[in-house]
């Protein structure tokens, strides 16, 4: 007869390495990647809910640090997504405050009498459900102009798998909250699907080198660099110089409607191998950022351009292929760390204005005599 206790303490304990190595990985990576502290911390949290769900006798005999740790997880999975998938260049602690306000509602909902404890429980597990929702968003959205081939993979089986699993404990709680029926999974196949996330985890981020938590490029670190990762063939370069045409003569980059495929049928070349240069040679980790890099650069010129000091932002913005003035403004930021009203202020002062130089340019015959 199988021993299940013994099999459930090996797929935890398998579950426990590979969240801990990966974790610690992380954290001694010396790239100021934005997934560093969050992974580390993520994977803590992730360590700390497989000893809380191992539950010996029907309960469990983990101390409440565990518990709100365990809890913890469930919040930090959505910064984590962000850091990984949204090509971030600095993380932003503001992100923490979810999983924060997640085992404050959690602590409401565990100690609280039992009779007036099921609403938090209910609001707890919604706001669970939907950070996981929006984690799945942020996942799915960027997947299209996600230029790294590892990434791309990664965003289907593994992620989309933890969000499920969060998603399932959501359900059990909500389940409970409102007395609704549910199946409670047994603490042995709980054990095997961490040590199975756990090991896939391990594989896509313990790589000698991980191109999952590279730090994004600048357009203009992008083209600084020498030393590309990529050995482009002669056909590369043929296709590289097709691409530098139509970015930089033609400037196809101001299209609103411009998609990586659109890009790749220009320079008449399967997609799969734009993808690949663009990130191997030219180091761009997304299509937006790659597009947007032009842009900006664009943009910086234009709103610096004493000549369009009274042409609007926005109109701008639309010019140089956005859709809207809301992109336009995080993208503008996010390159600069200014906006662009901040951007053009200090680009064009007042003494160099239009306005100003009119005035000084008339007639003198209309100036008062200061001499008088």
């Amino acid at each position: 007869m199988v021993d299940t206790i013994l099999l459930e303490t090996l797929a935890r304990g398998v579950a426990c390495g590979g969240f801990g190595v990966t974790g610690l990985a992380l954290v001694l990576d010396r790239r100021p990647t934005p997934v560093r502290w969050v992974g580390g911390l993520f994977f803590l949290c992730a360590m700390a809910h497989v000893i809380d769900g191992w539950r010996l006798g029907g309960a469990s005999h983990a101390a409440p640090v565990i518990w709100a740790m365990s809890v913890a997880a469930t919040g930090l999975f959505w910064p984590l997504a962000y850091a990984l998938f949204a090509d971030e260049r600095h993380f932003s602690p503001h992100r923490l405050w979810p999983a924060a306000g997640l085992v404050v509602l959690w602590g409401l909902a565990r100690f609280l009498p039992a009779e007036i404890c099921r609403p938090f429980w209910l609001v707890f597990t919604l706001a669970s459900v939907a950070l996981v929702l929006h984690a799945l968003l942020v996942i799915w959205r960027g997947w299209r102009g996600d230029l790294v081939v590892e990434r791309r993979r990664l965003r289907g089986p593994v992620m989309v798998a933890a969000a499920g699993y969060m998603l399932l404990l959501s359900a059990q709680d909500m389940a409970w909250a409102t007395g609704l029926p549910w199946f409670n999974a047994s603490g042995l196949s709980q054990a095997v699907v961490l040590a199975v996330l756990a090991v896939a985890a391990s594989v896509a981020l313990l790589r000698p080198q991980p191109l999952l938590v590279e730090v994004p490029a600048t357009s203009d670190s992008a083209a600084a660099s020498s030393t590309p990762a990529l050995d482009p063939t002669p056909a590369d370069r043929l296709v590289l110089a097709r691409l530098e045409t139509a970015m930089d003569g033609d400037e196809v980059w101001r299209g609103e409607d411009l998609s990586i495929s659109a890009l790749a049928a220009l320079v008449g070349a399967p997609e799969h191998r734009l993808r690949r240069l663009i990130n191997g040679v030219l180091g761009h980790r997304n299509f937006a950022d790659y597009v947007n890099g032009r842009r900006i650069e664009a943009a910086k010129t234009a709103l610096a351009a004493p000549d369009l000091a009274l042409k609007s932002i926005s109109t701008i913005a639309y010019d140089l292929g956005f859709a809207s003035l809301g992109p336009f403004n995080r993208a503008f930021r996010a390159a600069t760390g200014v906006t662009p009203s901040e951007w053009r202020a200090t680009q064009t002062p007042a003494a160099t204005s239009p306005r100003l130089r009119l005035i000084e340019t008339a007639d003198p015959a209309s100036k008062p005599d200061k001499s008088a």
